[in-house]
Parts: C-alpha cells; sequence; structure tokens
C-alpha cells in the first residue's frame, strides 16, 4: 500500500470515478460527462484514494468560489467493496488539507439527514450543522448543512522562533 494514496484525479479516472458514483448513490449522481467537466474546467479539486492498484477506493470534490473564504464539499464516496477502512477519512483530511493549502478558512457541505455513518464521520472530525435544506434529495429527504473553521496553516519556520 502507498504512503499517502490520495492524489489528484485525472481524466484517466473517469471511468472509475463513474463506478464509484453508481455503486454509491441511488439517484443525484454525476455522470461521465460531469466529471469531465469538473476535472477539465471547474474551480476545486477532485481527490481519488487510489491505494487500490487495481481500482480506485474513493473520492472527494471540492469546489472553490472566487472572492470567498468558504470552500465547499461538493461530492464526497467510497466503493461499497472499501466501506469501514478509513478511505472517507482520508478524503476528508485531504480535502481539509486542500481548502487550507488553496487560503480557504471554512469548508461547508450538504449530507442527508439519515446518513448516519458520514454524519459520525464529519461531527467526529469537528463538523457541526448550520442550517437545513427540505427534501434536498431526488427522494426528498432532507439534507443538513455543516461546517467546520480550517485553522490556518503554519509555517514551518514560524513554528521554530
Amino acid at each position: 500500500m502507498k504512503a499517502n494514496p490520495v492524489r489528484r484525479a485525472t481524466l484517466d479516472d473517469v471511468a472509475a470515478l463513474v463506478g464509484i458514483e453508481d455503486a454509491s448513490f441511488p439517484g443525484n449522481r454525476l455522470d461521465r460527462r460531469r466529471f469531465r467537466y469538473l476535472l477539465a474546467s471547474a474551480h476545486g479539486a477532485l481527490l481519488v484514494d487510489a491505494a487500490d492498484e487495481d481500482s480506485l477506493r474513493g473520492y472527494v470534490l471540492l469546489l472553490f468560489r472566487a472572492n470567498s473564504t468558504i470552500a465547499r464539499l461538493y461530492s464526497i464516496a467510497t466503493h461499497p467493496e472499501h466501506l469501514g477502512r478509513g478511505v472517507g477519512a482520508g478524503l476528508v483530511d485531504a480535502a481539509e488539507r486542500q481548502a487550507r493549502a488553496h487560503g480557504y478558512t471554512c469548508l461547508r457541505l450538504e449530507i442527508r439527514a439519515d446518513n448516519a455513518a458520514s454524519l459520525a464521520l464529519f461531527r467526529g472530525r469537528g463538523y457541526r450543522e448550520f442550517g437545513r435544506h427540505a427534501a434536498y434529495y431526488h427522494d426528498g429527504m432532507d439534507a443538513l448543512r455543516l461546517q467546520k473553521p480550517l485553522a490556518p496553516r503554519i509555517p514551518a519556520s514560524d513554528l521554530t522562533g
């Protein structure tokens, strides 16, 4: 296994990303065209966990908005074959590092109100609820809005005095 399995996605990853999406979500899925657009044109970062040499284990998609200090975690998914192995936690940590590296001071996301596992993951990492969207998902489920302030990265030279 690689020391740091998370890397930026490439166009070569699109088929695997669609596979993760299809295996993870019953509706509101990103398709091949959308992933290609996000990789080529969007203001953000699409990171993948590539620890499995044969396939991707998961991905996280961040969106960045100009003139804002808030980054958005737009989507995160772990392939069902890799659930419970820390993939999601590693992707959240990488997303926070990426947002911080781009100068963002807060990370926000929406999550299904009935997704207990993901809610536990994010709440365990310091995310707090600040709102709700009624009937946000395709099946009428509400979305909880979560956010976490990101502490600024302190350069090593500032730590040594």
